[in-house]
C-alpha cells in the first residue's frame, strides 16, 4: 500500500488537535518515551484497514531522526520554556515551528519505510505499539491509554468501528 504522506500528516494534526489528546500523548511520551508520531501512525494505518508488517523495522527506520533531530529539538524547545526574556521566547517559538517541521519529516519516512498488511481490527497496529513489550506499563495501564485515546479521537476501538465522528 502506498501512504500518501499528507494524508496522514492531516489526520496527525486533527486527531491530536481533538479535546485531550495532546496531553495524553505527551504524558506517555514523558512517561516511558513513546514516539507519538508513531502511535498517531498506528491509528491511522488502522483506520485504513492496515497494520504495519513490521513496528520494529519502522522504528528502526526512523530512530536516527528522531534521536538525532528531533529530541534535541524538544530538549532545546524546553530548556527555552523557563527563559524570561522576549528573544528567547521567540527562538522558543522558531524551534517549536522546526520540531513541527522535524515529526512531519518522521512521517514521511514512515511512509516509506511501511510494509502493511490487512488488519480487521482498526485497533490492532495502535494495541500492538502501546504494549507492555516496548515500554515500562503494564497491559492493563496500555489498555486504558489506548481506550482513553480512542475516546478523545472519536475513534471506536471495535474491530466494526472506525471513525465514529
Amino acid at each position: 500500500m502506498d501512504m500518501n504522506a499528507e494524508e496522514v500528516w492531516a489526520f496527525t494534526v486533527e486527531m491530536y488537535g481533538r479535546d485531550g489528546v495532546a496531553p495524553l500523548c505527551l504524558e506517555l511520551q514523558e512517561r516511558c518515551d513513546l514516539d507519538v508520531n508513531m502511535l498517531l501512525f498506528m491509528f491511522y494505518l488502522g483506520q485504513k484497514g492496515q497494520a504495519p508488517h513490521s513496528i520494529s523495522a519502522l522504528e528502526n527506520a526512523v530512530r536516527d531522526w528522531r534521536e538525532q533531530v528531533i529530541v534535541p529539538l524538544r530538549n532545546t524547545r524546553r530548556f527555552l520554556r523557563n527563559a524570561d526574556w522576549s528573544s528567547a521566547q521567540k527562538l522558543r517559538g522558531k524551534v517549536k515551528n522546526d520540531e513541527v517541521a522535524a515529526e512531519r519529516i518522521e512521517q514521511e519516512l514512515l511512509c516509506k519505510a511501511v510494509e502493511t498488511i490487512p488488519a480487521g481490527d482498526p485497533m490492532a497496529p495502535a494495541r500492538a505499539y502501546l504494549s507492555p513489550t516496548r515500554f515500562k506499563m503494564s497491559q492493563s495501564e496500555c489498555d486504558a491509554a489506548l481506550e482513553q485515546l480512542c475516546a478523545c479521537m472519536k475513534l471506536s476501538p471495535k474491530a466494526q468501528g472506525g471513525l465514529i465522528a
